[in-house]
């Protein structure tokens, strides 16, 4: 793994070791599966208006239960063309209460 950060955007890198490649279409959970995840401020607003432009929303925003990212809600969304973009919005923090 490893982060990048440059003007203000963070991208996370991501390479699995030891796993076979799947025969079939991977799943955005898969070990392997290649897509984007990009942090934003209000995730329900993201998904009413990226619906407008095609793209369906897997399900409901889930939270992170545990871990480093606890609390944050998590979605993975498909575009009109297959692409996969995952969305998450941290927890608010303490400041913004």
């Amino acid at each position: 793994m490893a982060i990048v950060s440059l003007v203000d955007q963070t991208i996370e890198l991501l390479e699995y070791q030891g796993s076979d490649r799947p025969s079939v279409p991977a799943k955005p959970f898969d070990p392997g599966f290649a897509h984007l995840a990009l942090v934003v401020d209000d995730i329900d607003a993201l998904l009413v208006r990226i619906a407008a432009y095609g793209w369906k929303a897997q399900g409901i925003p889930q939270p992170i239960a545990s871990g480093a990212r606890a609390g944050t809600r998590v979605i993975y969304a498909v575009g009109p063309d297959g692409a996969t973009i995952e969305f998450m919005q941290p927890p608010a923090s303490v400041q913004d209460l």
